[in-house]
């Protein structure tokens, strides 16, 4: 949702006219009225005044998404994925440090010491 749609919704939800929330958020009729005509967006004041007057976050005024999801969780949900790939880059690292010393191994090379 854009925020003019939010802010016409909020408005009408709380049976305020244009000219009952210019007052409250100390603008005029015509700021509202431009704000649900998209020209304009409110100031960062006025979306703090909108945002207690309505309890909404100004994130939900500007049209974010309604249900935020943290870092942690985030990270929670691709730990399998996150896992698959540290295991797959453990055993490839494995795998060449294995094929890069088994001559030494095999033919128990050794290598010279500097005295």
């Amino acid at each position: 949702m854009e925020p003019k749609d939010i802010i016409l919704e909020l408005r009408t939800k709380h049976g305020l006219s244009q000219d009952e929330l210019a007052e409250k958020v100390f603008v005029t009729r015509q700021a509202v009225s431009r704000w649900e005509n998209s020209e304009t967006v409110p100031n960062t004041e006025t979306l703090k005044l909108l945002s207690k007057l309505f309890d909404v976050s100004i994130n939900t005024l500007l049209g974010s998404p309604r249900e935020l999801v943290c870092a942690c969780c985030v990270q929670i949900t691709h730990a399998p994925e996150i896992r698959k790939v540290i295991l797959s880059s453990f055993t490839i690292s494995f795998t060449l440090v294995q094929i890069c010393f088994l001559p030494v191994w095999l033919f128990r090379w050794e290598f010279p010491v500097c005295r």
